[in-house]
């Protein structure tokens, strides 16, 4: 018989703006998961994922879903603005059937482990990078190796709180299976309207992780440190195509934080998608200074319709203050050579950070009405 697996997105309550403008994302991560598990041939697990974000559903929901499916583990997924659902989910699985084992992860119990292990509804703790930690914790849930042995986790023995090693990064990103889409309710994701390019079926896709830069707002490298991994472009096109012929979809989103960071990789993905002529469409996000007018022509021939750059600020000393390491002068040369070339701009900018007053606020408005760019958006510094 199969151990029940149950993978959780919480739903996300707390907004701070309209609901619904940030899109509709599939959480890749748990697809990640859920497809390592079932990639094990001798594997034991029965593995589901219940999107509670998607599907709008209230703790009620949620809880007659796990009392009737009674899953042996649950893992929760938790960003720090859905934390508090997160625990509660953890602590209804728990008032359900004490013995389900509760795993929890993601970039609020990488931040902060400790203050997340000491929560009675916890049972253990995945530290940054998930596939192959969880996987192994899997099996010492189900007895095949001792906890002790499982690097990155925190678990709990006799009441005392214990973390283990630190867990290496995965090196081949190639050796990853695609997230398992189908446990996904494809049909209800959308990217936000910012983003839309086109009318077709879309989805998100990751073909790179970690960021190698330091700004001091960014959660990037609290996950996956400052270390860049890229797939292979055969890799990424392949997954592209596989989304066409299973789904339908025709539109992707690149979570990768710096598509351009490595030029030729960044080609020869085009050349990929080119080569094999697919008809698509797709929108990334790229660092200022990363793009050149023959790499913009390559994207766009192969189906970019929009790039996002985070510009953050108007002013060079708020730059300097949030370590962006970019110029005003940078940014305007890169949203010029990509309107010139005929893509979609998108940037993006904060308000509030440290040292910001009204006239660095003032700057950072008037910027943004100079670069024109084709859809500006304005954030408010959050700290979290």
């Amino acid at each position: 018989m199969k151990t029940k697996l149950l993978l959780v997105n919480p739903p996300f309550t707390n907004y701070g703006g309209l609901e619904g403008h940030g899109g509709k994302t599939p959480p890749l991560n748990l697809g990640y998961l859920a497809a390592y598990v079932r990639d094990k041939k001798d594997t034991s697990y029965q593995v589901a994922i219940l999107d509670a974000e998607v599907l709008n559903m209230t703790f009620e929901q949620i809880s007659d879903y796990v009392r009737k499916e009674m899953p042996a583990v649950v893992g929760i997924t938790s960003s720090t603005p859905v934390y508090s659902n997160a625990l509660k989910i953890a602590e209804t699985c728990k008032s359900i059937n004490k013995n389900i084992k509760v795993i929890i992860g993601g970039v609020h119990p990488s931040a902060l482990p400790l203050a997340v292990a000491k929560e009675q509804s916890i049972d253990f703790v995945v530290l940054g990078e998930g596939e192959v930690t969880f996987f192994e914790l899997l099996e010492a849930v189900t007895g095949k190796r001792p906890f002790s042995e499982v690097n990155g986790i925190i678990f709990k023995d006799n009441g005392r709180i214990v973390q283990t090693q630190t867990r290496n990064l995965i090196e081949d990103l190639d050796s990853l299976p695609f997230p398992a889409r189908d446990l996904m309710p494809h049909n209800l994701y959308q990217p936000p309207p910012t983003k839309r390019v086109s009318t077709f079926k879309a989805t998100a896709l990751t073909s790179a992780r970690g960021c190698p830069y330091s700004c001091n707002f960014c959660s990037a490298n609290v996950v996956w440190r400052r270390k860049y991994r890229f797939r292979s472009p055969k890799n990424v096109v392949d997954e592209i195509e596989h989304c066409i012929n299973t789904l339908g979809v025709r539109e992707f989103s690149f979570t990768d934080e710096l598509f351009t960071l490595k030029r030729e990789r960044a080609v020869g993905i085009c050349q990929e998608i080119i080569k094999r002529g697919l008809r698509i469409v797709w929108v990334c996000m790229c660092r200022v200074g990363q793009v050149d007018r023959e790499l913009l022509k390559i994207m766009k021939k192969s189906g970019c319709r929009e790039i996002s750059f985070g510009i953050e600020s108007g002013d060079e000393q708020v730059l300097e203050t949030i370590h962006k390491g970019i110029t005003l002068d940078g940014a305007k040369e890169s949203i010029r050579l990509v309107q010139e070339v005929g893509i979609r701009t998108h940037t993006s900018f904060m308000v509030g950070n440290l040292g910001e007053d009204e006239n660095t606020i003032r700057r950072t408005i008037e910027f943004a009405k100079e670069l024109n760019s084709n859809i500006a958006a304005f954030f408010v510094a959050t700290p979290l």
